[in-house]
């Protein structure tokens, strides 16, 4: 991961929101986040060693949710077009499998926030 630009959060810091272009995901190399309902409600937290933000792998994804910092994170930011190249690098099959069970995630969630309007 050190090829990857690091980037710092301190506590309660936006990392992104929810209907922001999906240009990067990210790896927590330190730390926590929090990912927030439209509510603001905590939904799930994201801790150290994971990534969160898949939605960047897929084009012209959006932000389903927002995401802040937990206490002080830093995390290493990969760009969209790298994470697609680690992936084809593995397995050019991985990136359309992968696609494909992000954009199923996606749509769940936009079901899981409807109902709970």
């Amino acid at each position: 991961m050190a090829d990857f630009e690091t980037e710092e959060f301190a506590d309660g810091q936006l990392v992104f929101s929810a209907g922001d272009f999906a240009s990067h995901l990210f790896y927590i190399k330190q730390g926590a986040v929090q990912i927030l309902a439209e509510s603001g409600a905590v939904i799930a937290e994201v801790a150290q060693g994971q990534s969160f933000g898949e939605t960047a792998i897929l084009k012209g994804g959006v932000r389903s949710f927002s995401v802040r910092a937990k206490g002080a994170m830093v995390c290493s930011k990969i760009g969209s077009d790298e994470a697609a190249q680690l992936l084809t690098t593995y397995s050019p099959f991985l990136v359309t499998i992968l696609e494909a069970l992000l954009l199923q995630q996606n749509m769940h969630n936009k079901l899981r926030q409807r109902s709970e309007a």
